[in-house]
């Protein structure tokens, strides 16, 4: 894997070599191992290079072959069933690199060979004999993809440092988002905060010549067929296979491999099952990675009845002889995040494996795993399955769900909160569910916007997330998160932030295969025994110890404890004029203002939505100085 960056005038004029060289050299970190650049009539592609499998090594990006120019920054994970369908010969598939499975896929399938590709991939393709030009990105967007059209010139790249690095491109702020921002802070998208930029879409591709573009889906969540089997034991059984075959596709990578782990069923069950079967290769995984701080007399274990996720973190690596890299963040690392661009890193809150990044670059691993994804699809919840039930009239089934969620029948409030919220409020129609949603004043930060400038922008109340509309309809919900944004958002970050340590990031829970088992699973299936998630439990119950769960308290108080830090970091800069540049986008005084008055005790949740919104107003402001100032 690695970064891909090309131009295509369609107007048949050359290329700039220097200019395109600039841009190239911006994506330097991503390549490890090399960089290399082709030129063509009207276009150039290049490429970065950081080997990650055994095949790797034997690539030569670009590739230019019979009026077919490709470059892709790709992990392909079923080359064994490709190269069965494009009938290559055993002796040639460990030499053969993904970008040439690629071409030969393309060459066999057209446009449609996108829809065979499993794995995580962004690759973009000159066909001569037509002039088109053919982008893609996986389905959930692990690989970062950006688009920019300016008249008859069409760019791409991985990073949009290599936009802002050719000389003589014009790169303007789209002020809209960052009034949708600002007004919705907590609701990130893979959106760009760029004008004529954008991010493919996870799941599409894009096919673009002369006359325009053509945005075609290859894959959607809707498209998963139903899953029905006679017995509950096939769902498990199945669920098995895919999730072993999921987390082994991506262990054959040179390097070594490294987990997140947490103590929840997603990063757990991941980092398990890498183990063991690591172990199975004569291999070993590194260690795991968790942003929860370490046991010490400020986060002692808690007492005896109650829970904590280090335990289980604690448990997991003896019995698979690992150690834990836990959390070492602190106020600082905050602050600095906060200054970093927005629009190159996008706005995703996971500034903590900032840290995990550097501890894996020293200890030489190359390929991070992580449990992302699991939420919406292996391990997805009962969201939307209450409002199923009332729709359908099973109301034992649903009290039942009921008193589960709330505690028990002693907590009738509880009980009757949730029946509103879940199964009740979904049931109706819009207008009513924004007026008694339970998430309608999540992020609103309008106190510090400026209002004259805010009025420019009334379509950015809109373009919250619909995943914030809740349904009575688990698959309904599970296709608007995918949908929604966020996965791409992160994995696009963590691709940006990892590119300088040497590492990529891969999700075995976002699996094709697997989303596509799990998306078509019956209903019922989502909660079981009084449990949610039960499914995935018995898939994989043998392998793992007994009581895990995401009770992450020791690692909330810490991050509660971080802000806090960050909180008087910031009174101190603005102390110091440290923020006295206007900035068109804010109300100055009501954030000089905020700026100044961190909590006068410890923090509590209370602060937490006055500190969310500052620390979008820090960003914000950050973004006006870096673009806007003419300073």
């Amino acid at each position: 894997m690695s970064a891909i960056l090309g131009c295509v005038h369609f107007d048949g004029a050359p290329v700039d070599p220097q200019a395109f060289q600039s841009a190239l050299s911006a994506l330097d970190h991503y390549g490890r191992h090399g960089r290399s650049s082709r030129l063509f009539e009207g276009g150039a592609f290049g490429h970065q290079r950081l080997d990650v499998t055994a095949a790797a090594a034997f690539e030569s990006q670009p590739i230019d072959a019979d009026g077919l120019v490709l470059v892709a920054d790709a992990i392909l994970d079923n080359r064994e069933t490709l190269c069965d369908q494009l009938g290559v010969e055993r002796p040639c598939r460990t030499t053969l690199p993904d970008s040439q499975l690629i071409l030969l896929a393309y060459r066999r399938w057209g446009r449609d060979c996108v829809r065979r590709l499993v794995g995580d991939f962004a690759f973009a393709l000159w066909d001569a004999r037509d002039r088109s030009l053919l982008c893609a990105r996986d389905h959930v967007g692990a690989r970062p993809l950006y688009v920019l059209r300016q008249g008859q010139r069409f760019f791409f790249a991985s990073d949009q440092r290599a936009f802002r690095a050719w000389p003589g491109l014009s790169l303007g702020i789209d002020e809209s988002s960052v009034a949708a921002f600002l007004l919705s802070p907590g609701d990130c998208h893979d959106i760009s905060f760029f004008r004529d930029a954008c991010p493919l879409t996870p799941g599409r591709v894009l096919r673009v010549d002369r006359q325009g573009e053509t945005l075609d889906t290859h894959w959607s969540p809707e498209e998963a067929a139903s899953v029905r089997y006679p017995r509950r034991a096939d769902y498990v059984d199945h669920f098995r296979e895919l999730l072993i075959r999921a987390v082994g596709d991506r262990l054959g990578v040179a390097g070594e491999v490294g987990a997140h782990l947490s103590g929840g069923l997603d990063s757990s069950g991941v980092t398990v099952l890498a183990s063991q079967l690591l172990r199975g290769q004569g291999r070993r995984l590194d260690s795991g990675y968790s942003w929860s701080p370490p046991v010490s007399s400020r986060y002692p274990l808690p007492g005896a009845g109650r829970r904590d996720e280090r335990e289980v973190i604690e448990r997991i690596c003896r019995q698979e002889g690992l150690e834990c890299h836990y959390g070492a963040t602190k106020g600082a690392d905050f602050l600095a995040y906060l200054e970093r661009d927005i629009a190159l890193d996008g706005t995703v809150d996971v500034f903590e494996e900032l840290g995990a990044m550097r501890v894996a670059e020293e200890r030489g691993v190359r390929v991070m795993l992580s449990g992302w994804g699991g939420d919406e699809s292996a391990t997805f919840g009962i969201r939307g399955y209450p409002g199923y039930l009332l729709t359908r009239g099973r109301w034992i089934r649903l009290l039942s769900l009921a008193r589960e969620a709330a505690g028990g029948l002693r907590r009738p409030r509880n009980m009757a909160r949730f029946v509103w919220e879940q199964s009740v409020l979904p049931c109706l129609p819009d207008t009513l569910f924004a007026r008694f949603s339970p998430y309608r004043h999540a992020g609103q930060v309008a106190a510090l916007l400026r209002p004259e400038w805010r009025k420019h922008f009334p379509e950015a109340e809109s373009r919250r997330g619909p995943a914030w509309r809740l349904y009575p309809d688990s698959r309904r919900m599970q296709c608007l998160l995918f949908h929604h944004g966020h996965l791409g958002s992160r994995m696009s970050t963590w691709a940006h932030w990892s590119a300088t340590h040497g590492l990529i990031y891969r999700y075995p829970l976002t699996d094709r295969r697997l989303l596509d088992f799990t998306l078509g699973l019956p209903p019922d299936l989502l909660w079981e025994q009084g449990r949610a998630r039960q499914l995935y439990r018995d898939a994989i119950a043998q392998r793992l110890p007994p009581g895990l769960g995401k009770n992450d308290n020791a690692n909330e108080r810490k991050r509660m404890a971080i802000r806090e830090e960050c909180w008087r970091l910031l009174a101190s800069a603005s102390r110091r004029q440290a923020f006295q540049l206007p900035c068109e986008w804010l109300d100055m005084e009501a954030f000089q203002a905020r700026l100044r008055q961190p909590p006068a005790a410890a923090m509590t949740i209370r602060d937490l939505p006055d500190f969310m919104s500052l620390c979008s107003a820090v960003q914000a402001w950050h973004l006006w100085r870096r673009y806007m100032s003419a300073g």
